[in-house]
């Protein structure tokens, strides 16, 4: 039974998701931080739909890293489609002065992390669910943050 259980581990045929940003937004103020809202658009190339669960992901503006965290991403990303998720950072002012994203210019970022998600399947359901096979993809994600009026 042992080597049943080891070899169905072992075998996957999904493909992992892939992540692109869509969107970067300022949501909440205060004197101690700024939140940014990433949107993050996930692709399945799959035929079958995957569940991601657990976000874990780091932001880093101008090579400064600013932010770790962790949230549960809770969406379904269909067979062969897309889906969006929102993945909130806190800046605190400490970490980048909150005039920079008064002025106008640009701030290099790098989401980096990995969101678990769930694989087609009985099996793959128990073993993801008693903590024996949680597939991961990377976020990896670089982009340009565009600050100041417009």
């Amino acid at each position: 039974m042992i080597a049943i259980v080891l070899t169905a581990v072992g075998c996957s045929s999904a493909v992992p998701p892939r992540f692109s940003v869509v969107s970067v937004a300022e949501r909440e103020r205060t004197d101690e931080a700024v939140v940014l809202d990433f949107t993050i658009g996930a692709e399945n190339r799959n035929e079958e739909a995957l569940p991601l669960e657990r976000a874990t992901y780091s932001l880093s503006l101008d090579g400064r890293r600013v932010f770790e965290g962790q949230r549960l991403a809770r969406v379904t990303v269909p067979r062969f489609g897309e889906q969006r998720l929102v993945l909130p950072v806190v800046v605190p002012a400490d970490a980048v002065p909150l005039s920079r994203f008064d002025a106008t210019g640009e701030m290099r970022y790098e989401l980096d992390g990995e969101i678990e998600y769930q694989t087609p399947g009985r099996l793959a359901e128990f073993l993801f669910d008693v903590n024996l096979r949680r597939p991961t993809a990377p976020l990896g994600l670089r982009g340009v943050l565009e600050t100041g009026e417009e």
